[in-house]
């Protein structure tokens, strides 16, 4: 058996041996090796020697999504100088999950599942010594389950592999700068102006991110553990969700495509799909990431709904044309790469980045450009506005002056007819008046005589209100102190002369009092002018009114010096009338006292 494995090693070295010596670097050995595809998981290396190897004649190879199978390379080096050389065998695929590298004496496990603390590069590396003039025969085997299973394999001197990487992070720091840059700027843009557009081209931008950190290894070399890149990887289709999503929505705002109604359709149907597709295609579930195969109809959609908004005048469609035409292009590029179907990255190492730095000024122009179409729909909008304002202020001014003149004329007419009102009902007033002051000098009986002055009184009490509300119509409250003395003064001529009437009067009530104010008013001071003074002895006859307000409580107060207050007179019709106005009109109470003269306390609230 050993003898066999001897003559095989031999046989295959003189086929395809690799000439190295120290100066040996950046070179591909993909293909100058011999690849088979196992079907069967093959883990040991003296399994797969019953196997037979094709040579690969390319430099890198691409079997896709393809979780049941792993990928054999064979290949053998010789050292050509008379001294030990070191070299580095890097892997060029960050996104394959599982790598065995066997040197013939010990294997090492690498990838994106198992990466070391130690491991400082994006790419799996391995470091080979060989003796002077040794050659030696390696495998590296290669699994994936969920990603994309591509394989490339160089060897590199440890000081330019270095340099190499090195440059390598140099570019994508500069990349990230970029995009992170933008996403800033636009941010700002979008809290000063709150546009739909800026937002979703912002969570976008944080996409960009996202996605470029997973997919160019970065986020799993310096953030993630092993145990979280797998569940992240688990999860591919959902972190690429993460950036096709705001694409979308950005699309259906910037393009305004509610006005295309069937391009908003599709891409409409995309936000509920590919929820869906997330979940099914989550560990492989149902989908594996072949599934992605869905984005290139996206992909044709979204260019040909900036051709079509241009078709249909939207003028910012050029940028967004500009703008997503490289995205796209490389997106779908990287889709059939995965794919295993073509692969350009040779020739166009940094394609995706590129594309989406250029894709990002595109897009700052665009939004800077729609911000001025905005201020300029604003300016148009606002000049329309106010044309449409001049002319309705002239419409209504039109319409105020109209009703103002017919106002006028009615208010004249109404004046008219207040004016004739008021002197019909001032001289029915009169008469009735004229005629009870007839029959009291008709009449000859004295008890007949005080009750025809008494009605007369209550009738002049509500008629020099009325005359006083005349005067003053152009005023919302008349002068309490004056209708009180113009009250007394009407009937007190018919008393004694000698009676002195003090007025305390505090606070104006309005109109609607001032009516019930004056007919008790009339019959308290009557009555006391009446039966407070019959004796002669009193050398001073003194009547008082007050009014006062307490907060909301008002406290009218008429009192004399006289007698005092009679019990027999408590059933007249004068207090009577008294009692029903303050109880039933006021919804008030009355007080009397009769010491050392009568005090006639009223209280009630009047409504504002």
């Amino acid at each position: 058996m050993l003898l066999k494995l001897f003559l095989l090693f031999i046989s295959v070295s003189v086929l395809w041996g690799i000439d190295i010596d120290e100066n040996t670097s950046g070179v591909d050995i993909l293909s100058k090796s011999y690849i088979y595809i196992d079907k069967k998981h093959i883990t040991k290396t003296r399994d797969i020697l019953d196997y037979e190897f094709k040579r690969s004649y390319k430099n890198s190879v691409g079997l896709g999504f393809v979780d049941m199978y792993s990928l054999w390379i064979k290949f053998r080096l010789k050292n050509t100088q008379n001294k030990t050389i070191t070299k580095i065998i890097e892997y060029d695929n960050q996104e394959t999950e599982d790598i065995y590298f066997y040197n013939g004496l010990s294997t090492t496990l690498d990838g994106m599942f198992h990466m070391h603390k130690s491991r400082y590069s994006i790419n799996p590396i391995f470091k080979i010594k060989l003796a002077p003039y040794e050659e030696r025969t390696y495998y590296i085997k290669a699994h994936s389950r969920i990603s994309t299973l591509i394989a490339k394999v160089v060897i590199w001197n440890e000081h330019d592999f270095k340099f190499h990487d090195q440059k390598h992070k140099l570019y994508l720091f500069i990349f990230f700068s970029i995009i992170i840059t933008l996403f800033l700027y636009n941010f700002m843009i979008y809290v000063f102006t709150k546009d739909k557009a800026y937002m979703y081209y912002v969570i976008y931008l944080f996409g960009i991110v996202i996605f470029q950190a997973i997919y160019l290894g970065i986020a799993q070399l310096y953030f993630f553990s092993n145990l979280l890149t797998v569940e992240i990887t688990k999860a591919t289709f959902g972190y690429i969700s993460i950036l096709v999503v705001p694409i979308i929505l950005f699309t259906q705002e910037f393009l305004n495509t509610h006005n295309f109604p069937r391009i908003d359709k599709i891409l409409g149907a995309y936000l509920y799909i590919l929820p869906i597709l997330v979940l099914l295609s989550y560990d492989n579930i149902i989908f594996n990431l072949n599934i992605i195969v869905v984005f290139i109809p996206l992909g044709i959609t979204i260019i040909w709904s900036g051709f079509y908004a241009l078709y249909k005048g939207e003028k910012q469609a050029r940028f967004y044309i500009g703008g997503w035409t490289f995205v796209v292009i490389s997106l779908l590029l990287s889709v059939v790469k995965s794919m295993g179907l073509i692969d350009i990255s040779d020739d166009f190492q940094y394609l995706n980045e590129i594309a989406f730095v250029l894709e990002g000024f595109f897009f700052s122009i665009a939004l800077a450009h729609r911000i001025n179409i905005l201020s300029e729909e604003k300016e148009s909008v606002n000049q329309k506005l106010a044309r449409f304002q001049r002319q309705e202020q002239e419409r209504l001014k039109e319409l105020v002056d109209e009703k103002t003149l017919k106002l006028q004329q009615s208010l004249h007419e109404k004046d008219l007819l207040y004016q004739e009102l008021n002197h019909r009902v001032k001289n029915n007033l009169q008469m009735i008046l004229a005629l009870i002051k007839l029959q009291i000098s008709k009449t000859h009986l004295e008890q007949t005589k005080g009750e025809l002055e008494v009605t007369k009184n209550r009738i002049n009490s509500i008629s020099t209100l009325y005359e006083k509300l005349n005067i003053n119509s152009a005023e919302h409250n008349l002068s309490t102190l004056e209708y009180t003395k113009s009250v007394v003064q009407s009937f007190s001529p018919n008393f004694a002369k000698d009676i002195e009437v003090d007025y305390a009067l505090e606070y104006d009530l309005n109109v609607d009092s001032l009516v019930y104010y004056g007919l008790i008013l009339n019959e308290l001071v009557t009555n006391a002018m009446k039966y407070a003074f019959t004796t002669s002895t009193l050398q001073e006859k003194r009547i008082t009114i007050s009014l006062t307000k307490k907060e909301k409580l008002l406290s009218l107060i008429i009192a004399d010096n006289g007698r005092g207050y009679r019990e027999k007179r408590e059933g007249s019709l004068g207090l009577e009338i008294v009692n029903t106005l303050v109880t039933k009109q006021l919804f008030g109470t009355i007080n009397i006292q009769s010491e050392n003269g009568t005090k006639i306390t009223i209280e009630w609230e009047e409504n504002e």
